[in-house]
């Protein structure tokens, strides 16, 4: 109680001195989110804002129409929480959207493989909107709790933007385990036929063999402008050219073309600056390239990132426009 005799909230933790400092974790952890209770309604107001700017309706508490109590009556809108969980910035898990719910129930378990130094780990409560995601609350766990490995399995209180405790006290059911890298090493995976099994364990698929990555420095660089890399067996890295590279490959392509990338810009020329004889069709853009190879036959497959905020919402423009 505060000095007028109120109730007050949980108060949230404080760091220990001497925890300040970043651990890096290289290892799995194990999360299971289980469930929330008492999270604010956010809906409440934005939907009384649109509702009083409709013309002809009076300010009155927001419902569901055709969705009733068990009296009868019509419930009440509510926030439709997720939890993603956020380790140094990156997004490494996110739930599945519970609609119309102040105590969800999500009871979702994710194992993620992890190389980050981090100071806390972030669970994140948001209200699924139309317009965009909204804040609820954060749940922070810092590093140096988990890293002995042992499972932290609790209720905490769920944090405002402000650092404040919100109201009415909702709260985050979760589960956490780290599992270093070198902590499983004595189970050995075999193959069928007794062979020591190279891969990495719980992927989504096998283990294929016949593929090459290649790595680059940059994606383009004069000549000479990188000093000597020295490899094993005496060998010197030496420096391609990504884009001049990318531009052979779709060029001398005999059967399919498959394409992953975060962002691809199409109207784009791979090669500027030629090094080697470029085949016919290389001063093209990528998309009159892809089209081209696609009209001699090929199969062109492209995977490009794409999220909710890559599109128009009714007024509202996300399309960041590339210069």
């Amino acid at each position: 109680m505060d000095s007028r005799g109120i109730p007050q909230g949980p108060t949230p933790p404080r760091e220990p001195e001497g925890h300040n400092e970043a651990v890096f974790l290289h290892g799995d952890l194990d999360l299971l989110i289980i469930e929330a209770k008492s999270l604010p309604n956010l809906d409440l107001s934005s939907e009384a804002v649109r509702k009083c700017m409709t013309m002809g309706n009076m300010c009155h508490p927001p419902f569901m129409k055709g969705l009733k109590s068990h009296s009868g009556k019509d419930k009440m809108i509510t926030s439709d929480p997720y939890v993603s969980v956020c380790i140094s910035g990156a997004t490494v898990a996110r739930t599945r959207v519970i609609p119309n719910c102040e105590n969800p129930l999500w009871d979702e378990q994710f194992i993620v493989p992890v190389a980050h130094p981090a100071h806390k780990l972030e669970f994140v409560v948001k209200d699924n909107d139309i317009l965009g995601a909204e804040l609820i609350g954060v749940v922070e766990i810092p590093v140096h709790k988990i890293v002995s490995g042992n499972t932290i399995n609790d209720w905490f209180p769920i944090i405002g933007q402000c650092g404040n405790c919100l109201k009415p006290y909702p709260e985050l059911h979760i589960s956490v385990q780290y599992k270093p890298i070198g902590a499983n090493r004595s189970e050995k995976r075999v193959n069928e036929d007794g062979t020591a099994y190279l891969g990495i364990p719980k992927t989504y698929f096998p283990l294929r063999k016949g593929g090459s990555v290649t790595l680059y420095q940059d994606a383009h660089l004069p000549d000479g402008m990188l000093p000597e890399i020295p490899l094993d067996g005496g060998k010197v890295f030496q420096q391609s050219k990504c884009w001049e590279d990318i531009c052979h490959a779709i060029l001398e392509a005999h059967h399919m073309i498959y394409i992953i990338g975060w962002s691809v810009y199409h109207p784009v020329r791979l090669v500027r600056e030629a090094t080697k004889p470029v085949p016919s069709g290389g001063e093209l853009s990528l998309g009159e390239l892809l089209k081209y190879k696609s009209q001699e036959g090929l199969r062109v497959v492209m995977l490009i990132w794409d999220d909710r905020t890559s599109h128009d919402k009714f007024l509202l423009k996300t399309v960041i426009s590339l210069p």
